[in-house]
């Protein structure tokens, strides 16, 4: 059995796989100060196993922590398994932060959180933002502390699909996306490595100033940026939220303090350009 660490701060994750297929493919995708050998008095927030269900060669692989299975997959769809895997693991079972389903940039110690469900464009935009400068947090995940209302850093790749893949190929040729699997439950998967600043930085919390809602809409024909109500921004954040209903009391207070801190729009585009010209000038 082969064993490693993934240091991505907050969180701390132990994976246990028989090969190292999976290592050297993470390898490609995180800085090699995050990934180590296990360290025997080190207590690691999750334990991901990644193995084959039963012997032989072409068999899929289990993937679960602990004894709460997630998915099976094959040996070429390791990697998105696994960055799912993660975000499982942190959706389901951490709660010393509010999480929240965002993609979040920072600029001048300030955050934008970008709360979207999945087709909304959230990652697109989110990647677009940081090659022009932003710096990342997360591109899945907003987490809040609940004793200071900061917004935490959990970086990591972020995940693009489909179209969206040769539309930021196209962009941005220099950007260094790798790890590209087709036939995913999600098409085709693909993941962007963060910044140089996002990475030296994973560790430096921001404060929340704004809250937008994106959604990307083929047929719009003019960008509409709105102001909406901080009622209405609450409602939307607790539905995007993964555990503020576990949270109960301290999910309501953390929420409603995030909501009072920051202005909040509604943002329908069809044309990114425009869209990060906008945010540019809103922020």
């Amino acid at each position: 059995m082969t064993e490693f660490a993934i240091y991505t701060a907050p969180f701390s994750v132990l994976v246990a796989n028989r090969s190292n297929k999976l290592l050297n493919a993470l390898s490609e995708l995180y800085p090699p100060q995050l990934i180590a050998e296990p360290d025997p008095e080190q207590i690691y927030d999750f334990c991901l196993n990644v193995q084959r269900k039963w012997s032989g060669w072409g068999r899929p692989y289990h993937v679960s922590a602990g004894q709460q299975h997630f998915r099976m997959t094959d040996t070429e769809q390791l990697v998105p398994v696994f960055e799912w895997g993660l975000n499982w693991c942190v959706a389901s079972y951490q709660h010393q932060y509010l999480a929240i389903h965002a993609a979040v940039l920072e600029r001048d110690g300030k955050a934008l959180i970008m709360p979207a469900p999945p087709g909304a464009g959230k990652s697109t935009l989110c990647a677009a933002l940081m090659l022009e400068g932003w710096r990342l947090l997360s591109d899945e995940m907003c987490l809040v502390d609940l004793t200071h209302g900061h917004i935490v850093p959990f970086v990591r790749p972020v995940s693009l699909k489909n179209q969206s893949l040769s539309l930021l190929q196209t962009w941005y040729p220099a950007a260094r996306i790798c790890q590209i699997t087709a036939g995913t439950t999600k098409g085709t998967v693909g993941y962007l490595s963060p910044s140089e600043t996002s990475w030296q930085s994973y560790r430096q919390t921001a404060d929340p100033t704004w809250v937008v809602f994106p959604q990307y809409n083929a047929s719009q024909t003019t960008l509409q940026l709105s102001r909406i109500s901080k009622a209405d921004a609450f409602m939307h954040m607790a539905n995007n939220s993964f555990n503020y209903a576990v949270l109960a009391e301290q999910g309501f207070s953390s929420l409603g303090r995030l909501t009072q801190q920051i202005t909040a729009y509604r943002l329908e585009y069809a044309d990114i350009e425009q869209a990060l010209t906008e945010l540019n000038k809103l922020c």
